[in-house]
């Protein structure tokens, strides 16, 4: 009789950790599924904080090129070169907030 209460026993305690096994085993699926969700995610966003750099570097020969146009002496040239640097500033804090 001890030997089928001990057989019993080790019975339970395969079947308890049998559950533990098959719950460690859904929640390494569910994590895996979670880690290529957000390196999927991950790509995308590295895709557009680069198309917003390639942008901005765009912005920024437009914006030379237009404030050569605009400026009448090189006064306004050099203001017209701040202003358009403030811009940028701005275009590069919403690309940092973009990463974040």
């Amino acid at each position: 009789m001890t030997t089928s209460n001990g057989s019993q026993a080790l019975l339970n305690t395969l079947e308890i950790l049998k559950g533990k096994i098959d719950s460690l085993v859904a929640r390494n699926e569910s994590l895996l599924l979670r880690n290529s969700s957000l390196e999927e995610e991950n790509r995308d966003l590295r895709k557009k904080t680069e198309e917003a750099y390639a942008e901005r570097d765009r912005a920024r020969l437009e914006f030379l090129a237009v404030s050569h146009k605009l400026a009448n002496d090189a006064d306004d040239l050099v203001a017209a070169r701040r202003h358009i640097a403030g811009l940028i500033r701005n275009i590069d804090r919403c690309l940092e907030i973009l990463k974040e």
